[in-house]
C-alpha cells in the first residue's frame, strides 16, 4: 500500500514527470530528458530514489525473461 507520500499531488506530477523524461532518454531526445528529469527532482526530491528501483526491478525482470529464453537475442 502506498504511504502519503506517494499519494500527494507532487508526488504523482514527478512520477508523471520523471516516465516522460525516460521516455525522452529512450527517443534518444537527452536535452529534454534532463529538463524532465530535473523538473521531477524540484517537485519530489524523493522521485530518483523510487525511480531508480523501478528501474532496477525493470532490469531484473527483462533479466530474468532472457535467461529464461537462453539469452536469446
Amino acid at each position: 500500500m502506498a504511504g502519503k507520500h506517494e499519494q500527494s499531488p507532487e508526488h504523482k506530477k514527478a512520477h508523471d514527470l520523471a516516465d516522460k523524461a525516460l521516455d525522452a532518454a529512450m527517443d534518444g531526445d537527452t536535452a529534454k530528458a534532463k529538463k524532465l528529469a530535473d523538473q521531477a527532482k524540484q517537485t519530489d526530491p524523493k522521485i530518483a530514489d523510487e525511480m531508480n528501483r523501478e528501474l532496477e526491478a525493470d532490469r531484473r525482470q527483462a533479466e530474468a525473461y532472457r535467461d529464461k529464453r537462453g539469452g536469446e537475442r
